[in-house]
């Protein structure tokens, strides 16, 4: 999971150095590239989630 997590990271901080090289005057790459970003912040957002659910239960046994 750690992996997928830099990973994730790594591609968002990418996306964002190549978004701030785009001429911003009506690109649609640049559009795009916000979609992107913002898919990405969704999907991390809804993992963190999932992990602050599940972490109370899961160490319990141990």
């Amino acid at each position: 999971m750690k992996n997928r997590t830099g990973i994730m990271v790594a591609v968002s901080i990418i996306l964002i150095i190549i978004s701030s090289q785009i001429p911003s005057d009506e690109s649609k790459m640049l559009g795009a590239l916000q979609q992107i970003l913002l898919g990405l912040g969704m999907v991390g957002c809804l993992l963190g989630m999932r992990k602050f659910i599940k972490g109370g239960s899961g160490k319990k046994n141990e």
